[in-house]
């Protein structure tokens, strides 16, 4: 990812602090405003992620999900 530093009054800033949620940085914002689709991950990143998981920590998540 690229970052650039940009500069924005401090009326603009304190404007996307009040439309900033708790869990969002100021870029989040930017993006949310001018409705910047998120990026999607590719499924690929995912295979053989739980083949590192011990036998037994499976069963006892496949019990509970059966629950």
């Amino acid at each position: 990812m690229t970052l650039k530093t940009i500069k924005i009054n401090k009326k603009i800033y304190k404007m996307l602090l009040e439309r900033k949620k708790e869990d969002e940085t100021i870029t989040d914002v930017i993006a949310r405003i001018l409705n910047v689709p998120r990026e999607t991950q590719n499924i690929n990143s995912f295979f053989g992620l739980w083949k590192s998981i011990p036998e037994e920590f499976l069963k006892i998540i496949e019990t509970s999900v059966g629950e």
